[in-house]
């Protein structure tokens, strides 16, 4: 009988492994291709300038192109004002104050679809509007594309475009009610104790004569007064007119007091009242600032 020799491979092991293919012949296993996605990149133009407060509306055109050749499904489109040029894929929040990378009043579209390697003009249907508080200077427009990623795309770092726009200062006044106060308690029959309003000019241009403004007085939720500020209730000298432009040497220069016909009840105690003022209620003066124009306060009022 014939004996393999301790750790010898059979013949026909020896055979099968002969007729295995090298590993070069062993085809490789093929990677899958990924899928084709839509590609939004936006464009857009401005105007070179714009004034704080100013309703851009349609001055603005953004275009958006679809670079792939896939459709794309409803996407959201932010008009948003920023200081440098890094402007953040996300929903931009809305502020009547201004602050960076803030959305313009107005300033959101949504786009229901887009054609694969189409370029559409993006309507806009808002205000667009600059906070009115917004310094003066240097500033990008942004068109921010698919804030929401709402989109899955084949690139992602090209949905934001650029312009450059200078924001200037109207040359307007700017009223502001700033304080209360009270005549005190004279001697009379009975003694006096009528209410008075202060109201300041901090606008760099002088409120014209004639506008017909008006400071609108309220006192625990009733008007008691209503004063025009051409008339002579509001104190006026050659020190100190509301009429006057703010003059940052002379501060006060452009403020008044208003005395108003309302007269505190007599009373044998202090009372607290909530005493309010409202400059210019009816909208008749350009402002620099329109919604800085009324104060809230309560006021004690001493025994009298």
């Amino acid at each position: 009988m014939q004996k393999h020799r301790r750790g010898a491979l059979p013949l026909f092991a020896i055979l099968s492994l002969l007729a295995l293919p090298a590993a070069a012949d062993i085809p490789a296993a093929k990677k899958p291709m990924p899928l084709p996605l839509p590609d939004l990149a936006p464009t857009i133009k401005c105007p070179g300038t714009a004034t704080a407060g100013q309703e851009l509306g349609s001055d603005i055109a953004v275009w958006v192109e679809n670079k792939s050749g896939v459709p794309a499904g409803q996407f959201a489109l932010d008009l948003v004002l920023s200081h440098d040029a890094v402007v953040p894929v996300d929903y931009a929040l809305y502020s009547s104050a201004y602050q960076e990378d803030v959305l313009l009043q107005g300033g959101r579209e949504f786009v229901s679809s887009l054609a694969a390697g189409a370029k559409a003009s993006v309507t806009l249907n808002g205000n667009n509007r600059i906070p009115e508080d917004t310094p003066a200077g240097d500033y990008y427009l942004a068109a921010v594309v698919d804030p929401g990623r709402s989109v899955r795309e084949g690139n992602e770092e090209n949905n934001v475009a650029l312009c450059r726009i200078r924001i200037t200062r109207p040359v307007v006044p700017d009223l502001q009610i700033v304080g209360f106060a009270h005549t005190g308690s004279p001697t009379g029959a009975p003694p006096e104790c009528r209410l008075l309003v202060t109201v300041v000019n901090r606008g760099p241009a002088a409120i014209p004569r004639g506008s017909g403004g008006r400071v609108d007085v309220f006192v625990n939720g009733t008007r008691v007064d209503s004063v025009d500020l051409d008339g002579t209730q509001v104190e006026q000298s050659g020190f100190h007119d509301v009429h006057f432009a703010y003059d940052p040497a002379d501060p006060d220069r452009s403020r008044s007091v208003i005395s108003t016909r309302y007269l505190f009840p007599p009373s044998p105690t202090s009372t607290t009242y909530r005493c309010t003022g409202v400059a210019d209620p009816a909208n008749l003066i350009v402002e620099l600032n329109e919604a800085n124009n009324s104060l809230t306060r309560s006021e004690v009022i001493p025994a009298h």
